[in-house]
């Protein structure tokens, strides 16, 4: 019988130890790596709301109004990840938040109202969606005055995502093709908040 720290030195003990400790480094770098990657991009929006406006300029604050945007998100990064849903949008002075999130084909701007199921994306592979945006229902009216305020950009897009079990949030800016919020006033702003 064998034991693993005999006369000989315990060499099968030292690479069990080594291939451990190894085995523990690239856990490590895999965990840190996929807390700290942003691989996510968009390609163009497009844009639509719930009134019949298609690529709107610029979108108002209105009761009840909907936004839609249809773009490709693409995995530019290393790893694979699986796109999870939408990461909770947190500022109080945005005047749509992202609600939903459907799969599309990236060009229509219309939910259809389905089930999200989370699509992993290889490196270098992307896939259409259609994002919800609706009135942000903590939206502090106090911060807007009597007068317009200046017009905003479109709120950027907030993504949950995982890689290898890691779970991480991406926020990706509507750059290309989105439209900018027009000037909100306090009145504007009590009318369209729930």
């Amino acid at each position: 019988m064998m034991r693993l720290a005999d006369e000989r030195g315990g060499a099968v003990a030292k690479l069990l130890g080594i291939l451990l400790v190894l085995a523990v480094c690239a856990s490590a770098a895999v965990y840190v790596y996929g807390k700290n990657q942003q691989p996510l991009a968009i390609d163009e929006v497009h844009v639509a709301t719930s009134d019949g406006q298609r690529a709107p300029a610029t979108v108002g604050v209105a009761p009840g109004r909907a936004v839609y945007v249809a773009t490709i998100v693409r995995n530019d990064g290393r790893l694979p990840v699986t796109l999870e849903g939408l990461a909770p949008a947190t500022s109080p002075t945005d005047a749509y938040v992202p609600v939903s999130i459907e799969l599309g084909d990236g060009k229509t701007p219309k939910p259809a109202n389905g089930a999200f199921a989370p699509p992993s994306l290889d490196p270098g592979t992307g896939i259409g969606v259609v994002v919800t945006y609706a009135i942000n229902p903590n939206l502090e009216c106090g911060h807007f005055g009597d007068t317009a305020s200046d017009p905003t950009p479109f709120p950027a897009l907030p993504l949950r995502l995982s890689s290898y079990g890691v779970d991480t949030t991406q926020t990706i800016a509507l750059d290309h093709g989105a439209p900018t919020v027009s000037g909100v006033t306090k009145n504007a702003c009590e009318r369209a908040t729930p």
